[in-house]
């Protein structure tokens, strides 16, 4: 029937301007090739139009509409970008783990920063970690103003050093999203590595170090934890009668616990480091200072 089809496929091999008569479902700007009929209707399986009764206007929005605005977004494009619902933003800014976003008038914007930041929770979440361990992990948030720096390097790097950024993808320091960009989940540890520089440390050898040193201690951290832990148990002198009334009680005394073992144990690791580091690092560059000496009065003596 003719009803079905639409009126710029019935008029366009006589007369092809009455085309344009039909509203195009195509944003504004968007190129047509010479002569084409803008026809609407729902696309079949192999890609071509189908019919319907009438020209239905472009109701989607379009989805970079807030990079469009230079990276800004509302709450609900931020939703729909990080794959996260309003409710769990919000919920996210009222815990601090998300900062708060820009009013223009009555609307709150959100930018690049958040939309960041929300990846990393969810890649945390995704390792197993729940939102406390995350606010520790993550800290607060705030203007970072190298956070743009940091994306353009870990972008290089993860073109120019896949192996690299696998090595530290297993240890949670970064993480690939599902559009397959390499993001910071765990700031602190990333930039550790990065502050070498002042020391004239190039990047790619310094995240190299910090992969390396994660290998050396991870089954040690392992056997530490659950060494220490025991023992913090048996020495807190708790009978079964006392413990947790509830799964949810239990929940909150094992995020609790963890914290403490994490920050005595983070501690103890850092005063010995700190005990012996000075005298290593002195010795090690007075050694080198030294080879560099030798080989300048080598030089000399020569010529």
């Amino acid at each position: 029937m003719a009803v079905g089809v639409p009126t710029s496929q019935q008029a366009a091999p006589r007369a092809p301007a009455t085309t344009h008569a039909v509203p195009s479902p195509h944003p504004a700007g968007t190129a047509h090739p010479a002569g084409t009929p803008h026809v609407t209707g729902t696309p079949r399986a192999n890609g071509s139009p189908g019919p319907d009764v009438a020209p239905v206007p472009h109701q989607r929005p379009a989805p970079h509409s807030g990079e469009a605005r230079g990276q800004r977004y509302t709450v609900e494009e931020l939703a729909r970008a990080v794959g996260m619902s309003s409710r769990n933003i919000r919920a996210h800014q009222a815990r601090k783990l998300l900062g708060p976003p820009v009013r223009v008038g009555r609307t709150a914007y959100y930018d690049a920063g958040h939309v960041r930041r929300l990846e990393a929770i969810m890649m945390l979440q995704r390792q197993g970690f729940n939102l406390v361990a995350i606010e520790a992990i993550l800290g607060i948030p705030g203007q970072d103003p190298d956070s743009d720096r940091m994306a353009a390097m870990l972008a290089r790097l993860g073109a120019e050093n896949p192996s690299l950024v696998y090595a530290l993808t297993r240890h949670g320091v970064v993480g690939r999203g599902e559009d397959g960009v390499v993001r910071m989940v765990r700031p602190k540890a990333l930039r550790s590595a990065l502050d070498l520089h002042r020391a004239g440390i190039p990047t790619v050898p310094a995240l190299q170090a910090l992969s390396e040193v994660l290998d050396s201690v991870r089954h040690m951290a392992d056997d530490l934890v659950r060494a220490t832990g025991a023992r913090m148990i048996a020495a807190s002198h708790r009978s079964p009668v006392d413990g947790p009334s509830s799964w949810e009680q239990l929940d909150q005394e094992t995020v609790v616990f963890t914290q403490g073992l994490v920050s005595l144990l983070t501690e103890a690791f850092r005063v010995a480091v700190d005990n012996c580091a000075h005298a290593a690092a002195g010795d090690l560059l007075t050694d080198q200072a030294l080879d560099l000496h030798v080989e300048d009065d080598a030089r000399i003596d020569i010529g």
